[in-house]
């Protein structure tokens, strides 16, 4: 069976009638040329060329099998060329974009990216950074930016931008508000209410507590940011969040631990699976826009 290498070959030695003309033009040795064309008319049975001095000369049967070749060849450029224009107008994104880090990405996102590119469709889902991955992992979102660890799985990419910072978060009346940093024994008997285990820093707070063979005392779980901020904000508890989940007009304070403890930000796409162009476009964006931040 002929391949599209030899294809290639022969249409070129036909339009050129010469090997060497054809081997230049297509950047491979005069030999290399020379034994296609012998294995391909031992392969076929057919005599494809005669020499008439220094040119060759295509026979009758060369003549058909070049009509064939020159279709299948016509149709594999044509589908290269739509390959591509796929590939370059792939313009929906399914992003996950957890919380924490929404809180500062997503109106840019939506606001200044969407009016430079309206042209792209964006699927945002606003998920934990665990269930982020996940879905990146299966391949039911392209892209996610959040939190996470390069050890939770070997089949993702990770393109750090940040390093975030976990602070202790609480009500500007509470008695460590007006530290600027506090130690783990201040923290040891904090009520806390705390984002569940779809997120990261519910892993983190717990390895922080466990290294000083205690637990941490978590009055509530809840999956919605919103929910532990209104509850810290009305007194009750205090949390654990992101320094870039608190936004400055919020009646919030974060404070910084005494031993600090920190977690990778960035982009995240499945290992092996193409990026389109259109999804460059927005990783580049969040690039540039994560050094003014």
């Amino acid at each position: 069976m002929m391949t599209l290498t030899q294809m290639r070959y022969f249409y070129e030695v036909c339009q050129w009638q010469n090997i060497t003309k054809a081997a230049e033009h297509l950047h491979v040795s005069q030999p290399t040329i020379s034994v296609a064309m012998q294995t391909l008319e031992a392969e076929t049975g057919l005599n494809l060329f005669h020499r008439e001095g220094r040119k060759l000369v295509v026979t009758p049967e060369g003549s058909k099998l070049l009509v064939k070749v020159n279709h299948i060849l016509s149709q594999m450029d044509q589908l290269e060329l739509e390959i591509q224009d796929m590939a370059h107008n792939r313009n929906h994104i399914r992003m996950a974009l957890p919380l924490q880090i929404g809180t500062r990405f997503l109106p840019r996102i939506l606001g200044e990216f969407r009016r430079t590119h309206p042209q792209i469709k964006l699927e945002i889902i606003e998920s934990g950074g665990i269930s982020a991955l996940q879905m990146v992992e299966d391949e039911k979102l392209d892209i996610a930016l959040t939190n996470y660890t390069t050890g939770f799985s070997q089949k993702l990419h990770y393109q750090k931008l940040y390093d975030c910072e976990c602070c202790f978060v609480t009500y500007p009346s509470h008695p460590l508000a007006k530290r600027k940093a506090v130690s783990f024994a201040d923290l040891a008997d904090e009520e806390l209410v705390m984002l569940d285990s779809h997120y990261f820093i519910y892993r983190m707070v717990h390895d922080l507590y466990a290294a000083h063979s205690c637990k941490p005392r978590i009055i509530h779980f809840s999956p919605y940011l919103h929910t532990i901020k209104n509850l810290v904000e009305r007194g009750i508890c205090s949390t654990f969040l992101a320094r870039q989940a608190v936004l400055p007009d919020e009646n919030l304070v974060a404070v910084s631990l005494e031993e600090p403890f920190y977690i990778n930000s960035g982009i995240v796409t499945k290992k092996g699976r193409q990026v389109y162009e259109d999804e460059q476009h927005l990783i580049d964006y969040l690039q540039e826009i994560t050094k003014e931040m």
